[in-house]
């Protein structure tokens, strides 16, 4: 995201994008509702919408707006880009809490809120940074990559546990139906990494990022490939700060008036599954790192509670990733600063 949004914006235009059609409102300036359609999912309803908007401005900027909707929105937004229109990308749980209480609901009227949602925060919004195909290629194929894991995972481990404790007779009939299937989705993960490691090759700069990243101890390639995709290869417009606040790993302190004082707590609005792969990290990092294996000793003689101590371990490692990406040198377990010699 980029903060240099424009302030000077005639139309703001909302857009509710559902699988098959998708539903624009438009809203002018002064907040008035000036129009709303539905289009085709499609490419040609991306053009038939914007043939349809010109008769609402001839000049002055606009403002596109809509909620993130996985790969629905996916292509659409790619368009609005192209077209070298400023596109923002906005949580639909965001809208939904920025909208108070409201009554009624339909395609029409959710996209004329979210066209009133640009307005309201037009000083506030940030802007889509302009999409990297290559990026939204590695993302597809990740996402690929765990859902294959997650299949294979659903067979081999109640497989196992039959074998273990169901009757070896009746674990080598069902081993028997399994056995292609297991073997399928083995030689597709195997295929994946493969294509995988062709678009690293072939992308620039991706290969160094990679072996700098993964030489943090804990760290593997996976983790750090999808470190690479929710940063967008680590650009300007993020930090250390920022992905830790994404996971979940970022303590937010809870206090108001004289009576509420919670402490510091994370937030439970955080990407889980990325959590999830920085916990495995860490874990991996207590064993086979002798400075987070002290770090971690520490930490516990301190009083700190497991999943503290689990925390302050993953923010040790993203702050060293970024630390590492920013010098453009791999880590060293040895190292010492000048400060702290």
């Amino acid at each position: 995201m980029t903060n240099a949004i424009k302030k000077d914006y005639n139309l703001f235009i909302g857009i509710d994008v559902s699988k098959v059609v998708f539903d624009v409102g438009v809203v002018n300036n002064a907040g008035v509702r000036l129009g709303h359609k539905k289009f085709k999912n499609d490419a040609f309803g991306f053009e038939s919408c914007l043939e349809w908007l010109g008769e609402f401005y001839s000049e002055g900027e606009v403002l596109f707006c809509m909620e993130h909707t996985g790969v629905y929105s996916r292509l659409l937004g790619m368009f609005i880009q192209d077209k070298g229109f400023d596109l923002c990308m906005e949580s639909g749980y965001v809208i939904k809490r920025a909208g108070g209480i409201v009554k009624g609901k339909s395609d029409k009227i959710d996209s004329f809120r979210i066209a009133e949602y640009a307005l309201g925060n037009r000083f506030k919004l940030k802007l889509a940074e302009l999409y990297d195909k290559r990026l939204i290629e590695l993302h597809d194929l990740l996402t690929t990559r765990t859902r294959l894991k997650t299949s294979l995972r659903a067979l081999t481990t109640p497989l196992g546990e039959l074998k273990n404790y169901g009757g070896e007779e009746n674990y080598k009939l069902v081993e028997k139906g399994c056995k292609e299937a297991i073997e399928g989705l083995k030689k597709s993960i195997k295929d994946i990494d493969k294509i995988i490691d062709e678009l690293i090759e072939k992308t620039s700069g991706l290969k160094e990022r990679v072996e700098l990243v993964t030489s943090v101890k804990g760290i593997g390639k996976v983790v750090c490939l999808w470190m690479i995709v929710y940063t967008r290869n680590f650009t300007e417009n993020t930090n250390a700060r920022k992905f830790a606040s994404l996971v979940g790993i970022a303590p937010f302190e809870e206090i108001s008036g004289s009576s509420v004082r919670r402490g510091s707590h994370v937030s439970n609005h955080a990407h889980r599954f990325l959590k999830g792969l920085l916990h495995a990290s860490a874990m991996t990092a207590i064993k086979n790192s002798p400075r987070i294996k002290d770090y971690h000793t520490k930490k516990k003689k301190e009083g700190k509670k497991g999943f503290v101590v689990m925390n302050n371990i993953k923010n040790k490692m993203v702050q060293t990733v970024f630390a590492v990406v920013r010098s453009g040198i791999p880590y060293d377990e040895d190292f010492i600063h000048q400060k702290a010699a």
